[in-house]
């Protein structure tokens, strides 16, 4: 059955926004910024574990240019390659994502939730694991030396992304598990065949 995702991401995509919002918020209290960062956080390796997030991403990345397109496949090759050896040891592995390009983002609008939100410290009520709180980045947590008075309750946004993610899967009828980086996500993209991803302009 063909799925016509466009109203999931008008939905995601309002979430994001107030993602963004918050961020910025939170930046303008502390005062901080990523410009000039060289610890980039696109060398973390970062699972995401929604669909609906996947089909995001990959309307951005459908947008790009052509030759960029390739380039990021080839790219998100390597990244696996060398994933797959430090499976379990991801924080041993320090490769740039493949969507990064000069320092910058080539999807930044379409990029999922902990890409938005990573950096900031803040918590979050899990429905499994409870209570969970997360610090900021390592040049966050330098510059003000554990001095947060300004958390970001996650909450809000990964409870509604839950339910979007919920709502989507029950249209594919797909319940398995989902736990991929974007590598995956540009790589693997079989999953998404048969699919209208709503692709148009924002």
């Amino acid at each position: 059955m063909k799925i016509d995702t466009a109203v999931f991401m008008d939905k995601l995509f309002r979430i994001y926004g107030e993602i963004d919002s918050v961020c910025r918020d939170s930046a303008d209290y502390y005062g901080f910024s990523c410009d000039g960062c060289n610890d980039n956080c696109c060398r973390t390796v970062f699972y995401h574990y929604t669909i609906v997030e996947s089909f995001g991403l990959l309307e951005g990345f459908d947008k790009l240019p052509v030759e960029i397109k390739d380039e990021s496949m080839r790219r998100g090759r390597d990244y696996l390659k060398d994933l797959d050896k430090h499976r379990g040891r991801e924080e041993e592995l320090e490769m740039m994502c493949p969507l990064n390009y000069d320092g910058r983002c080539r999807i930044y609008e379409y990029r999922p939730l902990i890409c938005r939100i990573h950096g900031f410290p803040g918590g979050l009520d899990h429905p499994v694991k409870g209570k969970q709180s997360f610090t900021g980045c390592g040049i966050f947590n330098k510059t003000f030396q554990e001095k947060w008075t300004h958390l970001i309750d996650r909450t809000p946004f990964y409870t509604r992304i839950a339910n979007l993610e919920g709502q989507i899967r029950r249209e594919m009828d797909y319940m398995m598990r989902f736990r991929k980086t974007i590598a995956e996500m540009l790589i693997e993209r079989n999953l998404y065949d048969g699919l209208d991803l709503g692709v148009k302009d924002k």
